[in-house]
């Protein structure tokens, strides 16, 4: 059967995601542009490298949705930045797409 007409496009699962830090204006955690964690399924890395932990509370709560399939226009795709809870470091953070390894 084919896909009804009025559904949406959907993007396929990404098991394997990045969090980025995006912009780093005033953290008191040493939190630097660049700094990253990748989640690839339920495991964790950051490479023997810090990531704050504040940053990460950020994101936690949409980053098994990101990893399923979604719409196409999802905000999770279009947009897809956090800001840390300490506010006024103004620390933001992105998921995007972990390259795949062997390729």
């Amino acid at each position: 059967m084919s896909a009804d007409a009025g559904s949406p496009a959907m993007v396929g699962p990404t098991p394997r995601v990045r969090v980025v830090i995006d912009r780093a204006d005033a953290p008191r955690c040493g939190a630097r542009v660049g700094d990253h964690v990748t989640i690839d399924e339920s495991r964790m890395s950051t490479d023997g490298k810090p990531f704050c932990p504040h940053a990460l509370s950020a994101v936690l709560p949409c980053l098994g949705t990101r990893q399923m399939p979604l719409p196409a226009d999802d905000w999770l795709l279009r947009k897809p930045y956090f800001l840390c809870p300490h506010v006024e470091e103004n620390v933001v953070i992105t998921i995007v797409p972990e390259p795949d390894e062997t390729s």
